[in-house]
């Protein structure tokens, strides 16, 4: 996951441009050669990590020469070749096209802006071209095909914007779309983890099958656990990581699992609890700690789940802790959690303004609700990877 901006603007070293043309010239050669051997053994691991090391440093050239807007195009298809190289995507000539026309036009774009001529691609079009570069990683080889096909569209230039199709991608007819839903939250959980150098083990599989099941449960959950899984964890990066990450994971993708055993009324925001259901919900952190607590292995993320809604004021459940008696983990999570609360909207302004409440709101209650540290941590990483959140 990239936090370059399509919009960031270009600050063109002008001196470096000579040096810059010699290797790019011999990296887009190489990437064709690569691409012509590729044809006749698809399979070739050694070719494949070629083609990945070029296009990794064709995109550490372009922040060389300050041409920034580019990244986000070579980012987006260095995402795709290391899935295809560790085997996530087999490797065809439909994806050669897609890599083929990427680098082409990349080339295009070097070529304008260092000739100030216009822009070949608008800001919109590479944003179309990238998300679908990024759904190929995350969706089954029938989708993936018209993702595809959406792609190429949107490199033919003689095609206006608007004609493109900006219809949600769905899944082939004849598949469950909560079967497909289930496998895609896997993919981008496992990618996740290996993100953060957590190996996905007998323990992770088991854990990533029971969070699939409460994700499914309910449409207002669906996406929820990836959401706070890159939360938690850069928070954690932020901070120089003081908790383990393989812990604080597992404590993040099981810590509300016992709020999906409630009625599905009050998983809805309209849901009015009664006495007895809310007191049942209070309960749901001691019954998720239950579910580790016989595992030596991971204490450390049961107490981070008993311990996620206590309050640095003592304010807090189920035991009133206070500061640092409240596990590192656990304040984390707590700041995750609210955050996850917010309002939601389509609309990208309305989106921000949203964001932006919320990371006000959850400053203004540190001390009382919030650390101050984690909080800090938190602040920073919305500010440094907000696109992410603005959806």
């Amino acid at each position: 996951m990239s936090n370059i901006e399509l919009n960031r603007p270009d600050d063109l070293q002008h001196d470096s441009i000579g040096d810059f043309f010699d290797d790019f010239n011999e990296a887009y050669e190489n990437c064709e050669g690569i691409l012509i051997e590729l044809e006749h053994k698809p399979d070739d691991h050694e070719l494949l990590n070629g083609l990945f090391r070029v296009v990794h440093t064709i995109k550490g050239n372009l922040g060389y020469i300050g041409l920034f807007s580019l990244i986000p195009l070579l980012q987006s298809l260095e995402d795709v070749l290391d899935d295809i190289r560790k085997g996530h995507m087999a490797y065809d000539s439909a994806l050669c096209d897609v890599i083929q026309r990427s680098l082409d036009c990349t080339k295009l774009m070097v070529n304008a802006k260092i000739e100030q001529q216009p822009d070949v691609l608008s800001r919109e079009r590479m944003q179309y071209i990238c998300d679908h570069l990024t759904l190929l990683t995350k969706v089954d080889a029938q989708v993936r095909a018209v993702c595809i096909r959406r792609i190429l569209q949107g490199f033919d230039l003689q095609l206006g914007f608007a004609s493109l199709d900006h219809s949600d991608v769905q899944a082939p007819a004849a598949a469950e779309p909560a079967a497909v839903a289930a496998v895609d939250a896997s993919l981008v959980w496992r990618r996740l983890l290996a993100h953060y150098g957590i190996v996905v083990d007998a323990d992770l599989q088991f854990f990533i099958g029971l969070v699939q099941a409460m994700e499914n449960r309910t449409p207002q959950w669906q996406g929820r656990t990836a959401r706070q899984l890159m939360l938690s964890l850069e928070m954690n990066k932020q901070a120089g990581g003081l908790v383990d990450a393989a812990q604080l994971a597992v404590a993040v993708m099981l810590h509300d699992l016992g709020i999906a055993f409630l009625p599905l009324s009050l998983l809805s925001d309209s849901g009015v609890p009664d006495p007895a259901q809310k007191t049942l919900w209070q309960r749901h952190p001691e019954q998720c700690a239950s579910l580790l607590a016989n595992s030596p292995r991971w204490q450390d993320a049961a107490a981070m789940i008993w311990q996620h809604q206590e309050h640095v004021d003592g304010s807090g459940f189920p035991d009133g802790l206070q500061a640092d008696e409240i596990v590192d983990g656990a304040r984390i999570i707590r700041i995750v959690d609210v955050f996850e609360e917010r309002p939601r909207s389509s609309d990208a302004e309305l989106a921000r303004r949203q964001v932006m409440k919320a990371v006000l709101d959850i400053n203004q209650r540190v001390g009382t609700v919030f650390d101050q540290r984690w909080v800090e941590a938190f602040t920073q990483v919305i500010r440094t990877h907000h696109q992410h959140f603005i959806r």
